[in-house]
C-alpha cells in the first residue's frame, strides 16, 4: 500500500489535507483512466468522460449506481472511489473491467500465468 493521494476534506468550516491508502496497481489503472496516461500517478478523482463515466477510475455512471447506490462516481469521495475499484479490481482478475485502457496500463502492469494483473 502506498499513501500518495491528498485531497482537502472541509467539515464545519475547517478543512485538513487526507490522505488514501492504496494499492500501486490503482494507481496505474487511475492514470490512464483520468490521468494523462503517460505519468504514473496523474489521477482526476473528478474526471468526467462525454460518455456516461466519472471519477478516478472512470466508472459508467450505471455501473456504479448498482455498486454504491450513487448516481455518479466524480461526485463520490476518493476513498469511496477506490473501494469499489478494489471491490471490482478482485486482486487483480478483474482486470478486464480497464480492458479499453490496457494499451496504455501495460506500461505498468502485466497478466501473469493465473490470469491476474500484477506491477511489473
Amino acid at each position: 500500500m502506498i499513501s500518495i493521494f491528498l485531497w482537502l476534506v472541509c467539515s464545519t468550516g475547517t478543512c485538513h489535507a487526507a490522505t488514501i491508502e492504496v494499492i500501486p496497481a490503482a494507481v496505474a489503472i487511475a492514470s490512464c483512466e483520468s490521468g494523462d496516461g503517460l505519468n504514473w500517478g496523474t489521477i482526476d478523482w473528478g474526471a468526467r468522460s462525454p460518455t456516461d463515466d466519472g471519477g478516478a477510475f472512470q466508472f459508467n455512471d450505471k455501473t456504479y449506481k448498482w455498486l454504491t447506490g450513487h448516481a455518479h462516481a466524480e461526485t463520490d469521495t476518493p476513498a469511496a472511489q477506490y473501494r469499489q475499484f478494489i471491490r471490482l479490481w478482485d486482486d487483480g482478475a478483474g482486470w478486464r473491467h480497464w480492458t479499453a485502457s490496457k494499451p496504455c496500463w501495460g506500461q505498468w502492469l502485466y497478466i501473469d500465468d493465473a490470469g491476474r494483473a500484477v506491477m511489473k
